[in-house]
C-alpha cells in the first residue's frame, strides 16, 4: 500500500465512525412544501475547508422546467415530465470554489423537495439523487454511513477522449422528503470522501434545527 493512502483511511474511518445519524430524529413530511426553507438548509463557506467561497448564483431555486434544461439531452420537456413523474417540486443550490488551486476544483450543494418521502427515497436509490447526471453516465457507489433516513455516494468520472479528466464525489442523504447533495469536483486520485461525511455532519445540525423550528420530532 502507497504511504500516502494509510492516513487518508484512517480519516475516512474516523469519519464514519464520527458521522451523524439525526440522533433518531424525525423529519416529517407533512408540513406544506412552502414550510421547507431550503436555502436556511444549505451549506455555507463556513462550512468549508478555508479559502473557499460561495459563488453569487442568480436564482438558486430551480423548478422542474428550468432543471431539466441544466441535463444534456435534446428533450428538456421529455427530461420535464419525467422529473415531474417522479415526484420532484424544486430545489436550492449551493456552489463554491477555492480561493487558489488546490485538490477540490468546485464544490456544490443541491437540495430538492419532492411530494413525499418515497418520492425522495426512490431519487435516492434509482435516479440519482435528482442530480443532472444522464441515465447513460456510470456511477461508481462507495461506501457511506448511515445518515438521517438514509445515504448513499458515488463517483462520477468526467471523459475526454477515453481518459478521466475530473471526478466528481457526490454524497446524498435525505431527511424525510427533502433529499441534500453535496458533491466535489477533482482531480482524479485525490477524491475526499471524508470531507463529504463531515460537510453531511454539519448540514445535518443545520438541518435539524430547521425540523426543530417546524415542529419536528
Amino acid at each position: 500500500m502507497a504511504p500516502w493512502r494509510i492516513p487518508v483511511l484512517a480519516s475516512l474511518a474516523t469519519a464514519l465512525l464520527l458521522a451523524a445519524c439525526g440522533d433518531g430524529r424525525d423529519y416529517p413530511a407533512s408540513f406544506g412544501d412552502d414550510d421547507y426553507d431550503l436555502a436556511a438548509m444549505a451549506l455555507r463557506a463556513a462550512d468549508l475547508p478555508a479559502g473557499f467561497e460561495a459563488q453569487e448564483i442568480e436564482s438558486p431555486a430551480f423548478d422542474n422546467e428550468n432543471w431539466a434544461l441544466i441535463f444534456d439531452t435534446d428533450d428538456p420537456e421529455g427530461k420535464q415530465a419525467q422529473l415531474e413523474a417522479q415526484g420532484r417540486l424544486t430545489n436550492h443550490v449551493a456552489a463554491f470554489s477555492p480561493g487558489a488551486l488546490g485538490p477540490v476544483l468546485a464544490l456544490t450543494n443541491v437540495s430538492t423537495l419532492y411530494t413525499d418521502a418515497e418520492a425522495a427515497r426512490q431519487s435516492l436509490e434509482k435516479f440519482a439523487c435528482g442530480l443532472p447526471i444522464n441515465d447513460s453516465i456510470q456511477l461508481e457507489p462507495f461506501l457511506v454511513p448511515q445518515i438521517a433516513d438514509g445515504a448513499t455516494g458515488f463517483f462520477v468520472r468526467q471523459q475526454n477522449d477515453g481518459s478521466t479528466t475530473f471526478v466528481d464525489t457526490t454524497l446524498c442523504f435525505r431527511t424525510g422528503r427533502i433529499l441534500h447533495a453535496i458533491q466535489q469536483t477533482s482531480i482524479p486520485g485525490v477524491e475526499d470522501i471524508a470531507l463529504s461525511i463531515r460537510l453531511a455532519n454539519s448540514m445535518l445540525e443545520r438541518i435539524d434545527a430547521e425540523f426543530a423550528d417546524l415542529g419536528g420530532g
